[in-house]
């Protein structure tokens, strides 16, 4: 059989196809969006099908990156491309509900699929923040944090406390390191408590509880200079007493940096983060990442991440060097890729329709 009489059945299979159910429509769905990406793959006539199964995998790939650009920034991909591909494209099959095949043809020593897929841009966005991919910007001058908490009474090893710290402070964006004696590298040093005592009540039946209680000091490192002090206390419940108590650690110890990781990150930082509602936006994702990508351009604007999108409105959290809602709204004004019209403004909330 001829390459040609191939082609024509694989074309007809899928007019067949697309008549077995409705066509996918650009835009948001209730729990993604439905964009067009197109793949390539060196064009193998020996190996019609695989080199048209390649193609279409790359196409799929394409439009799950699509989305990926929404939520990171280019900078970010660049840095974690391992971690990307590893994790989110080498399962874009997670991501795409569906799809429909538009177009297949040779071109130029390779075949190229056309799509439209429906990509789960929830759930995408829920995996990348899982993988730490998006999260707050760390404070000007990325500084770095040596947690040192010792447990009164505990074990010889580390203490839940400690590692609720150091998750805490990782989970705002600072570089965080534990503690040992040859460690120097640091700008900023977090040492602390952490105790435990058990609760006894006779209405808890076969349960266990703890209360602990973690202090937290902050200062700068070499320096007896204090930048921030933190006490929490919390409990924990199990059958175990042991979970029991590491639970009551944890909770602690994770509620007093948290709280510490903020004021740190507000103490160190001129960097502010306004919220931008537009409303109005009709071309999908595509639409918002380009107004995503031209604020990233700015120079004064450090990041711009989408916090939320449905029923034609987008929210993003714009991180701004030293200055507030009024300088967002004026600059918004001079956005070419997608043109907006301020229509309230306020230090930390700017909201602007697109325009028509």
């Amino acid at each position: 059989m001829t390459r040609l009489p191939v082609l024509a059945l694989l074309a007809a299979s899928l007019a067949l196809s697309a008549c077995a159910h409705n066509r996918l429509k650009l835009g948001k769905t209730e729990d993604g969006e439905v964009v067009e990406a197109e793949g390539w793959s060196p064009d193998d006539a020996k190996d019609l099908l695989g080199t048209r199964q390649r193609s279409l995998a790359e196409a799929q790939k394409k439009a799950v990156e699509r989305v990926v650009g929404v939520y990171v920034s280019a900078k970010t991909r660049v840095a974690a491309a391992v971690t990307l591909d590893q994790n989110i494209l080498a399962n874009v099959g997670g991501y795409v509900k569906r799809y429909d095949v538009l177009k297949e043809w040779s071109e130029g020593g390779f075949y190229k699929t056309k799509i439209r897929a429906h990509v789960l841009y929830k759930k995408l966005g829920d995996d990348l923040k899982g993988l730490g991919l998006v999260r707050p910007e760390a404070p000007p001058g990325n500084p770095r944090v040596l947690v040192d908490v010792a447990e009164t009474g505990g074990d010889a090893g580390e203490s839940p406390a400690a590692a609720a710290v150091r998750k805490s402070f990782v989970e705002r964006g600072f570089q965080v390191g534990a503690a040992a004696p040859k460690t120097g590298a640091s700008d900023i040093r977090v040492v602390g408590t952490a105790s435990a005592r058990e609760l006894t009540d006779v209405r808890l039946g076969g349960f266990v509880s703890w209360r602990a209680r973690v202090e937290l000091t902050a200062s700068r490192t070499g320096s007896a200079e204090v930048l921030a002090r933190k006490t929490q206390e919390a409990s924990g419940l199990d059958t175990v007493s042991d979970i029991a108590r590491a639970k009551a650690l944890e909770n602690a110890g994770g509620l007093a940096a948290e709280a510490m990781a903020l004021e740190l990150a507000q103490l160190l930082s001129s960097r502010t983060t306004v919220t931008l509602r537009v409303r109005g936006v009709t071309g999908g994702l595509e639409a918002v990442q380009r107004l995503a990508d031209d604020l990233r351009l700015q120079p004064d604007i450090a990041q711009a991440t989408l916090t939320g999108f449905g029923g034609g409105e987008a929210e993003l959290a714009v991180t701004t060097e030293r200055f507030g809602g009024d300088e967002l709204a004026a600059l918004l004004i001079k956005l070419r890729k997608l043109p907006l019209e301020v229509r309230s403004v306020s230090p930390l909330l700017v909201e602007a329709d697109v325009k028509r």
